[in-house]
């Protein structure tokens, strides 16, 4: 397994952070809903994780994590190719701020899933992988949060709780796994 494959994704996405700002509020919006099925659908994977299915299911939950990374980092490469787009106005940035708030209860609903696995996973030693693809989720949320904040200037606050929130759930995943 290539646990450490992504790591390169984490220089496009970061190089990519402001990109997000060169697309309409429909694909932002779409975009968003595409992370945020990824996210649930991994959910249930991890949920059915069990002690006698954890070396079947394991590399999928990493693997579905590297998914997601993708996905964003490609988000982040499609939305670089406009330059300096103009932010939206108010009521597409609660458009955006709709569907980040979905994604954030579906993330963070995702990751409390993963972090109650941990137990299972330390006895398999898939700890280590798990925090590496959950460092880099980390760095590609951080720079998709940076593109986002700055396309919704009239919706910075909600926004920005909302990723906060987040954080706080992938960095305590993060430190459950890195134990």
């Amino acid at each position: 397994m290539k646990f450490f494959s992504i790591l390169p994704a984490v220089a496009v996405a970061v190089l990519g952070a402001m990109s997000v700002v060169g697309q309409s509020v429909t694909t932002v919006v779409d975009n968003i809903h595409t992370v945020t099925t990824l996210s649930d659908k991994l959910r249930v994977v991890a949920e059915d994780i069990t002690i006698t299915n954890i070396l079947s299911q394991g590399p999928s939950l990493v693997a579905g994590f590297q998914q997601i990374v993708t996905t964003v980092t490609e988000v982040n490469e499609q939305m670089s190719s406009i330059p300096d787009p103009a932010p939206f106005g108010d009521d597409d940035a609660q458009l955006v701020v709709d569907a980040l708030i979905t994604f954030v209860k579906i993330h963070q609903a995702l990751l409390n899933v993963v972090i109650g696995k941990h137990s299972i996973a330390a006895q398999f030693f898939f700890t280590a992988p798990i925090a590496a693809v959950l460092r880099v989720l980390e760095a590609i949320v951080d720079a998709f949060a940076t593109g986002l904040i700055a396309l919704i200037p009239t919706q910075k606050n909600a926004a920005t709780t909302q990723f906060a929130s987040l954080t706080i759930t992938i960095q305590k995943a993060i430190t459950v796994y890195s134990n």
